[in-house]
């Protein structure tokens, strides 16, 4: 749930997402099954260090890019 207990809309790589947490970036890397040391993350255009993450609180319509890595080849 968003921070009034209703759930928020984010954009989030360019689609439409309900988020149901209280707009936090763990929550929303659980979310999508992101693990946060393989993770980038950008908020309505900036770059957002994971060090400040703890402190950063989504709102509704924010605009999201996750940047996953992947291991593999």
């Amino acid at each position: 749930m968003g921070l009034l207990g209703f759930p928020m809309n984010l954009v989030v790589n360019g689609a439409p997402h309900l988020h149901k947490g209280q707009g936090s970036v763990a929550e929303l890397l659980a979310e999508f099954h992101a693990a946060p040391a393989m993770t980038a993350l950008m908020i309505n255009g900036e770059v957002v260090r994971r060090s400040g993450w703890e402190s950063v609180r989504l709102a509704e319509g924010d605009e999201v890019e996750l940047i996953v890595a992947a291991a593999g080849g």
